[in-house]
Parts: structure tokens; C-alpha cells; sequence
């Protein structure tokens, strides 16, 4: 089809760019064939353009009135140089409105034409993640199970469509699911709780809030189809339930999305898993799900990885590039995955002892993890920490000959350690000094002040020598804190110093700096914390006869400096004790024994 101008062109143009449809209604009206043709050299038509601007839906609405009296179907249907007909472009706008006037009055197969890239409105709009528009418009009046929308079940979770995979895997024939679906869930980790970033307290409401459990079979359509419908009605009614509280408190909404999602991700998983196994031969289920792990692993998803072994135990052996499940769990610092390990009976000691070419678990460990793994941790100090920690837990689960085995350029694991981590080990030793030095300063200011504040007492002393205020419990609780204030400074002074003055070796990022560091920071807070609680009690004693209602002021007032250093330095001191003190992070998460 090409295009030919004419002189109505420009005006029918700006009328549907405008939603302006008193200027062209009475041209329509003389040459009804315009409606329907071109108006540009792209092969636009007056309705592709209106539906494209998502602004101009009356104009959309009395074109579409006219298709009852103006019958040629093909021409309403038609389509630009790109193969998009109107549909399309409501797609790529998110123009539910007029998109919905057009599946009621124009024929049903406009929803089934594809564009030059293949796609059609319903592909287009999973793609582009329109999920209220696949919601109101192609399910509603649209969508049918064919070989169409059975190819959009990998759009439909690249996009977090997971309603509509959802549908799509429990009502299509298992034949019928590309085997890359598996794979593409592989890369999603906002799908299962292993990709959640909720915090402590975000755990635990994730944790008790109730959802139901997604269990529905397979035996035929129809019961698929009625419990998926129970299962949306019982949503609806966990949605009311939490209407007022999501109201009032958005983020437990948000916890509530994700929770329903990640039961829908595990639903979606377990099915696929299990279509796999049931559909192809060992060998090509040995490739899908080999390559569906690979991604997983890049991606931290333990879950899929457990679901695929318990549901084909062979795949645990499976190499991605040489390197077997735990070796690439190694490599890419994927802790989660990496604790599967612990699920299994006297077989790990067979995934340890694998050799990746000339190289064993300890090399591939020594080596420095990827720069986005590294970057999850907080300063280069703990960065070296984390890769200690790696480095000594693999090193218990490997053959004690792989400790110093060679590899083919004759270094032992320690040696590759050494020569991989030789900046990182520079850029903690700078960050270490960075930390220390200001709190060195501070330290050694309060060591000075206390010491010359416990000389030069408040109110000085009477002839005998006592403090004049010797019986004042202010005064008590001056000496005090000033003694201890003194004394927690002078700790974190020369813990400072002793950081300072480190041989920053490797081994000693593991314990000894972070312990120094931990003690310092500690010390440090705590005699910020009594020193302001000295100043008050020296305020309370001079001031206490004239303005008696200083103490709460005072108190108030101290405790600002003190809330700014805790609010700053609070959490890195819990990140250095938890990572340093704290449980392992290599440990057992689940009974279920995977092999």
C-alpha cells in the first residue's frame, strides 16, 4: 500500500491530534472513505493517530460509531508501514479506553495481526508490562488459549506479568510451554523471597502475613480454570482485609504485593519444573534446567535451584562453562546458593572435591568476586572481611591437599588470594586510616577535656581542699562521668592508634582490625555519651539555685550531639559486629534434603 496526499489530509490530522471532531465530521460525512485513509507517508490513519495521542477519545468514539454504516472492515483494521494497526498503537500508549471501544466494535482479528517485529496488540502490550490494559481489554474480550498467547508467557514475566503467566501455565497444554520460560524466570529474583530486601522488621510482618497457598491442579481445564477463580476471589478478599491498613501504612501494602507475588513466582516454578520433567528426555531436560541454574545462580535464586534438583536430583552435576553448581555459586558470591551445600547428605563431599581444569573450589574462591556482589558491602574493610570469610569456609570443605595444590600458572590458592586482592587490600587499608583518623581526633579532644575538667571541678574548693560541692548528687554524677569519660576515650585512643599502626595484612581484616575498630567506636560513643552528661550535671550544680528548672533543658539539649553520632556511626558499628561477631553466614537454611 502507498501513500497519495491529499489537500484533507493536514486538516483531518490536527483534528485527531486535537480530539477536534466538529472539524472534520461534516468531510466524513461527504467522503466517508477518508475516515479510513492514510494521512501521512508513514500510512497512518485518522484512528491510528487519535488512539496515539491517548488524549483524543471522543474523536476515537465517533469514528467508531461509524463502523456500523461504513462496513469495510479490512480498511478500519488496517495498518502502517511498521504492520501496527490501532490496536497496536494502544498497546504501546496504554490507551485502555479507546482500546476497549475498539475489541467491542471492530472485528476480532485485529487482535491476532502481527507487525513486522512479529508481535501482536496483546504480545506488544505484555512486553511493554500494560498489565491493567491485558487485564480490562484482552482477557475480558479478547484472549483465548492459542498458540498465541501461549507465546506470552515469557513476555509475561520479563514484564511481571505473573497473573497472566499464571493463567497461561496451568490452563495450556504442558506440550505447549517453551522450554526457555523456566529460564527467563531464572532472572527475575524480585520473583521469591531470596530477592527480597525487607529489613528486619519488614521480615517479620513479611513473615505472619497471611496469604494462600496457590495449589491447583491439572487434570483438566475446567477445574484448572474454576480454582484459579476461587484463588483471584480469595485476593480480593485478603485485598479488603488490608484495605484499611494499607491505607494508613503503605509500606505494609507494599509487603503485601510483594508476598502475593513471590506465591505467585513459586507457583509458577514449581509447574514449569515439573512440565519440564514430564515432557522432554533426560538429555534435553538436563540442558534447560542446566542452563534455567546457571542464570539462577548469577542471580542468587536458591529456591528455583532447590525446586529444579529435588525435581531432577541429576542437574545438580550439571557444569555451566566448566565450573559445577557450587563452583559458580563460589565464584559468584552467591551465599544462598552456596548453602544448598548443607541440604546435602555425604555427597557434598563429592561437589567439593571437583576440579574446574587445573584449578580446585579454594583457587576459584580466592579469586576477588564481582564488582556488583562486592559493592552490596559496605566499605573496603568489610569487603576484604567477606572475602576472608569466603576463602576460610570453602577452605573447610575442600581436600586438605587442595589447600596448597597448584594451578596451571603454579600458584597455590593463598598465593591467587594474595595477587587478586592486592588493591582491594590497599583501598581497605585506606579506608581503615579514613575511619579512624577523625575518631582519633575526637578521642584525643575528650581525653584532654576530661582530664583538665576533673583538675578544675566545678565551684572550685573550700579552705580545707574539699569541692564545694561535694555533697551534691550533681557532683557525684559529674566525677563520674567524667572519670568514665576519660577512661572509654583513652580506650578508644589507643585502639585508634592501634589501627593506625597495623601491618594490614590480610588475615588481619578477618578479626583483629574489625575487634579494634568495634572497641573504639564503642569507646568513643560512650564517652561522647558521658561527657555531655558531665557538662549537664557542671550546668545542674551552677545553675540549680537560680533557675531550677534547667535539669530537663539541659538533659535534652546533651542528648542531641550524642543522637547525631549514634544516628551516623550506629550503623557501621552494627554491620562490622554482625558481620564479624554475628551467626555465619554459611549455614543450613532448610531441613529439605536436596540429594
Amino acid at each position: 500500500m502507498t501513500y497519495e496526499y491529499a489537500k484533507t489530509d493536514p486538516q483531518i490530522y490536527k483534528a485527531a491530534l486535537h480530539d477536534n471532531w466538529d472539524d472534520v465530521c461534516g468531510l466524513f460525512r461527504e467522503r466517508p472513505e477518508l475516515m479510513t485513509k492514510p494521512v501521512n507517508e508513514r500510512l497512518e490513519t485518522p484512528l491510528m493517530i487519535a488512539v496515539g495521542t491517548n488524549s483524543s477519545h471522543e474523536f476515537v468514539k465517533q469514528l467508531l460509531n461509524n463502523v456500523k454504516t461504513y462496513h469495510d472492515h479490512d480498511k478500519w483494521c488496517g495498518v502502517n508501514n511498521s504492520g501496527n494497526n490501532a490496536l497496536h498503537y494502544a498497546a504501546k500508549v496504554g490507551n485502555m479506553i479507546d482500546a476497549i471501544h475498539m475489541v467491542r466494535c471492530l472485528p476480532g482479528t485485529m487482535t491476532i495481526v502481527k507487525n513486522i517485529h512479529g508481535d501482536t496488540p496483546l504480545l506488544l502490550a505484555a512486553k511493554l508490562g500494560r498489565k491493567d490494559m491485558i487485564d480490562e481489554v484482552f482477557k475480558k474480550y479478547t484472549i483465548t488459549l492459542d498458540d498465541e498467547t501461549v507465546n506470552l508467557i515469557i513476555p509475561a514475566i520479563q514484564a511481571g506479568l505473573l497473573d497472566l503467566a499464571l493463567v497461561i501455565v496451568y490452563l495450556s497444554p504442558s506440550d505447549e510451554i517453551t522450554p526457555n520460560a523456566l529460564e527467563a524466570l531464572a532472572t527475575k529474583p524480585e520473583f521469591f523471597p531470596s530477592g527480597n530486601r525487607l529489613g528486619f522488621c519488614g521480615g517479620l510482618i513479611y513473615h505472619w502475613m497471611p496469604i494462600t497457598e496457590i495449589e491447583i491442579p491439572r487434570e483438566h481445564e475446567q477445574a484448572a480454570e474454576e480454582l484459579l477463580e476461587k484463588w483471584r476471589i480469595r485476593l480480593v478478599k485478603l485485598q479488603s482485609a488490608f484495605e484499611y491498613v494499607k491505607k494508613w501504612a503503605p509500606a505494609i501494602k507494599n509487603i503485601h504485593d510483594i508476598k502475593i507475588k513471590n506465591k505467585m513466582g513459586n507457583a509458577i516454578m514449581k509447574n514449569l519444573c515439573k512440565i519440564m520433567i514430564e515432557k522432554m528426555d533426560s538429555v534435553v531436560a538436563s540442558k534447560v534446567l542446566g542452563s534455567a541454574i546457571a542464570k539462577a545462580v548469577k542471580y542468587g535464586i536458591y529456591e528455583l535451584i532447590e525446586e529444579c534438583i529435588v525435581a531432577y536430583p541429576g542437574i545438580i552435576w550439571y557444569e555451566f562453562e566448566g565450573y559445577n553448581l557450587f563452583h559458580l555459586a563460589i565464584k559468584e558470591r552467591q551465599v544462598k546458593v552456596y548453602n544448598l551445600e548443607y541440604q546435602m547428605s555425604g555427597h557434598k563431599s563429592f561437589a567439593a572435591s571437583e576440579l574446574h581444569g587445573e584449578e580446585n573450589a579454594l583457587h576459584i574462591a580466592a579469586k576477588l568476586a564481582p564488582s556488583h556482589r562486592l559493592s552490596t558491602i559496605t566499605g573496603a574493610a568489610l569487603q576484604m572481611q567477606r572475602e576472608l570469610q569466603w576463602y576460610k569456609e570453602v577452605e573447610t570443605f575442600v581436600e586438605p591437599e587442595h589447600v596448597n595444590a597448584l594451578n596451571k600458572d603454579l600458584q597455590t590458592p593463598w598465593m591467587v588470594f594474595t595477587d587478586e586482592h592486592k588493591d582491594l587490600l590497599k583501598e581497605g587499608q585506606q579506608w581503615m586510616k579514613d575511619t579512624t583518623t577523625s575518631s582519633t581526633v575526637v578521642a584525643a579532644l575528650i581525653v584532654t577535656i576530661t582530664f583538665a575538667a576533673a583538675i578544675t571541678i566545678p565551684g572550685g574548693n573550700k579552705d580545707d581542699g574539699k569541692p564545694v560541692f561535694l555533697n551534691q548528687r550533681a557532683f557525684m554524677l559529674f566525677m563520674i562521668s567524667d572519670a568514665f569519660a576519660l577512661f572509654s576515650s583513652s580506650t578508644s585512643l589507643l585502639m585508634f592508634l592501634g589501627i593506625l599502626t597495623s601491618r594490614y595484612a590480610e588475615v588481619d581484616f578477618l578479626y583483629t582490625l574489625p575487634k579494634r575498630l568495634i572497641i573504639g567506636l564503642v569507646s568513643l560513643f560512650l564517652s561522647i555519651a558521658a561527657t555531655m552528661i558531665a557538662f549537664g550535671a557542671t550546668l545542674a550544680l551552677l545553675l540549680h539555685d537560680k533557675v531550677t528548672w534547667i535539669a530537663t533543658p539541659v538533659v535534652m539539649i546533651t542528648s542531641i550531639p550524642v543522637g547525631l553520632y549514634a544516628m551516623l556511626q550506629f550503623p557501621l558499628l552494627v554491620e562490622i559486629v554482625w558481620s564479624t561477631y554475628g551467626p555465619s553466614i554459611f549455614r543450613k537454611q532448610s531441613s529439605r534434603m536436596i540429594y
